[in-house]
């Protein structure tokens, strides 16, 4: 039980305040600089920040990586724009707060002994 709320808890901790939005491959709105997820059709998942959007799509892992990845323009199955996502950034610290309450009700809170025989009466 124990290892489950802490996983629950891990899995909210480390969750982005991003989410990402398919955006249309036949007439896609790419910006230069910003990040994006890319299926291939050999289903790899690649998140990139784009430098250069063309024929070939040119991007890297990291801001500051200097190794380049080149994907061909055939080979992009599904590209997915990242936007900030308001409901889980505010969302986090109530579940956080909640899960945290709820914890310490069950561990520590008053141990309550119904008398069935009364409440029957």
């Amino acid at each position: 039980m124990k290892t489950k709320i802490w996983l629950l808890i891990g899995c909210m901790v480390f969750s982005s305040c991003y989410s990402y939005k398919t955006i249309d491959i036949g007439m896609p709105t790419i910006t230069e600089g910003k990040k994006y997820k890319i299926i291939t059709s050999d289903d790899k998942k690649h998140k990139i920040w784009i430098l250069k959007y063309g024929d070939t799509l040119i991007g890297r892992k990291s801001k500051s990586s200097e190794t380049l990845t080149k994907l061909a323009q055939e080979e992009v199955k599904v590209i997915k724009e990242r936007k900030f996502s308001f409901l889980k950034t505010a969302g986090l610290p109530i579940i956080l707060g909640g899960t945290a309450l709820g914890i310490l009700a069950i561990t520590v809170g008053p141990d309550f002994d119904l008398d069935i025989d009364y409440m029957q009466n």
